[in-house]
């Protein structure tokens, strides 16, 4: 394996499209490992570690949104970026609300697909135009939603560790992204819960109970 190269893992049960994103990405990807259904999928994901998993929502035994939960609730690192026919809002906020770095529609595997692969790895949020217009639904969806529920798995993960203490630089680290990645979650994180500083967060998150006062004398949260 040559592991100088990004890892992919692929999630997907037809066969022709498993192939043509193999096509596209082995150039500049090391293909890790396939799965057509959702318990090999999550068994091997876990155990290949590849940096970013692309998967389609409507696989055997269930839903592509399932794979997310269960293996970013282990390694919250492993990036996904959904690959799927379906543009319906519901499978859309599914997916988003897992976990998935970005949204593609599978006309996106052609000779743009290494680039967009690279920019979810970069820590962008590529969006296919025909979902696009769905975001702005799920951002209303969500505002119905009260406090640090309203956050995405990833954004939990930091007021988790920034109100136990941590400094963003260990944030970043633990959870293997880049400080100028930890402060977009940042930004998105004050603006749904209308705080403004990491002290004004550490407060909601103990007040809400989402986060439990440590220990006396229980040093540094490792």
């Amino acid at each position: 394996m040559n592991t100088d190269r990004p890892t992919v893992f692929l999630v997907e049960d037809e066969p022709l499209t498993r192939a043509g994103a193999r096509h596209y990405l082995n150039d500049r990807f090391e293909v890790v490992g396939e799965a057509d259904n959702v318990t090999d999928a999550i068994a091997m994901i876990q155990e290949r570690q590849p940096d970013i998993v692309l998967l389609d929502i409507h696989i055997r035994e269930g839903n592509g949104a399932a794979v997310v939960s269960e293996v970013k609730r282990h390694h919250p690192h492993i990036k996904f970026l959904a690959l799927t026919v379906s543009t319906a809002k519901s499978d859309v906020l599914r997916l988003t609300q897992a976990g998935v770095e970005g949204y593609l529609t599978k006309q996106a595997v052609g000779p743009e697909l290494p680039d967009l692969v690279d920019d979810a790895l970069a820590g962008g949020r590529p969006i296919s135009r025909q979902v696009a217009a769905h975001l702005l639904d799920i951002d209303e969806d969500l505002e119905s939603v009260d406090g640090i529920e309203r956050l995405t798995p990833k954004e939990r993960q930091v007021v988790a560790l920034v109100a136990r203490g941590y400094t963003y630089r260990e944030v970043a680290r633990d959870l293997e992204i880049s400080v100028k990645t930890l402060e977009s979650h940042i930004s998105h994180i004050f603006q749904k819960l209308g705080v403004a500083s990491r002290h004004e967060l550490a407060a909601l998150a103990f007040e809400t109970g989402f986060v439990a006062p440590s220990p006396p004398y229980g040093g540094h949260p490792r």
